[in-house]
């Protein structure tokens, strides 16, 4: 059975991930945060070169998730130094260590659609010019550079770049687990705060998204978009998340929560790891809102 190693264990969508592989492949993960995982981890502190060098050695694995970072453009907006210094000096160790030791593990790179920025047409495909709008992208945007040059070292290298994905238990620094969240703490009638929701972006659910990581195992070198392939208005998402609550509910947009510069649409195009895996999407987001409204 093949070896995986899942960095940041502990984050949310490791969680589902792992449940993805664990029935064909051998999981071990690596934590910074905590360490109560379900499955064999490893304290790794990713910023640390031979700490890296030695649990790639020791672990032979086939193929290596990368997810240990600072995932959130919210956080990022206040912690210029920490996003950059995590996401980017983290890739590098894993690249490193990994060629150094001319190993032929697979290094599957977690980027994001938000590397693309402002879209110059839609849907955004993986040719799309990279233009990141915030320090987050930015971030992973120098990380998938570097990673490509390790490639002439002959790192065996995916890219994947994922459009918004949401589930249990996803933190509420990000637009619908908040929504729910304020709307849950309501207990009748009440205001929720929002930022500008006249915008549109493409939502998936975090299993089909890692349904769509565990085809990357066995795929060609290259880079992947996961995507919905449409947007959904985000004030349809809120006025969903209210009827569902049959309560009195006014809503409130913030200027503080409003990013300045935000295209109006986004969303990609999945042909190609379609194409080439036959990955196909299971759930509709509104079904997907439903089973995360249900989580008590």
């Amino acid at each position: 059975m093949k070896k995986i190693l899942i960095t940041g264990a502990e984050g949310f969508v490791a969680e589902y991930l792992y449940n993805e592989l664990k029935d064909s492949y051998n999981i071990e993960g690596t934590y910074f945060l905590r360490h109560n995982i379900p499955y064999k981890s490893y304290f790794l502190d990713v910023m640390d070169y031979s700490e890296v060098e030695k649990r790639v050695s020791i672990g032979s694995y086939d193929s290596i998730f990368h997810l240990a970072g600072q995932s959130s453009a919210k956080v990022a907006k206040n912690n210029f130094y920490d996003t950059y210094r995590i996401n980017i000096l983290g890739a590098l160790n894993f690249a490193e260590a990994i060629t150094k030791l001319k190993l032929k593990t697979r290094f599957i790179f977690i980027s994001t659609s938000d590397v693309y920025g402002t879209p110059k047409y839609l849907p955004i495909d993986e040719k799309h010019p990279l233009s990141p709008l915030n320090a987050y992208s930015d971030s992973k945007r120098m990380a998938e550079e570097i990673l490509k040059k390790y490639t002439e070292k002959q790192l065996n290298l995916v890219i994947t770049r994922a459009f918004n994905h949401t589930g249990r238990n996803q933190t509420t620094n990000f637009f619908i687990p908040s929504i729910i969240q304020q709307v849950k703490n309501i207990k009748d009638k009440g205001t929720i705060q929002t930022g500008n929701l006249s915008l549109a972006r493409d939502f998936s659910d975090v299993r089909d998204v890692v349904s769509a990581y565990k085809s990357l195992i066995e795929i060609e070198r290259g880079i992947y978009n996961i995507s919905s392939e449409k947007s959904i208005p985000l004030r349809e998402i809120v006025d969903y998340v209210i009827k569902k609550s049959k309560k009195e509910i006014t809503i409130e947009e913030k200027a503080e929560l409003i990013r300045k510069g935000e295209p109006k649409d986004f969303y990609g195009s999945s042909v190609l790891i379609k194409r080439k895996t036959g990955w196909k999407r299971k759930y509709n987001l509104f079904d997907t809102i439903d089973w995360m409204i249900k989580d008590e």
